[in-house]
């Protein structure tokens, strides 16, 4: 049987401990493979406002009067002590938004 054999929708409705170690095994890359595809569409993150600003192509000062109005408040994703990370792409909505 090979992994070309295996049929993985079957497998998904099988329970894992009726699974012999080489369907385990497709079912394994099946799903590793579903997983690297939806990782490769994920949020690009920096760290900082001067990261930000050289992502968004303006100064940190502008960042800074964007942060104090609250604008950039939604592409806060943490913010422990001084070190803050911000979601670039959210971000870039926000202000898009603000600016109409």
């Amino acid at each position: 049987m090979n992994s070309n054999d295996i049929k993985i929708e079957e497998l998904l409705d099988r329970p894992i401990w009726q699974l012999s170690g080489r369907e385990f095994c497709a079912l394994t890359q099946f799903a590793t493979a579903n997983l690297a595809s939806k990782t490769d569409t994920h949020r690009r993150n920096c760290k900082g406002i001067e990261a930000l600003a050289s992502e968004l192509g303006c100064s940190p000062s502008k960042i800074y009067e964007l942060r104090k109005l609250g604008i950039l408040q939604g592409a806060e994703i943490s913010h422990i002590g001084k070190a803050i990370i911000f979601d670039v792409e959210k971000a870039k909505e926000l202000i898009k938004t603000h600016l109409k």
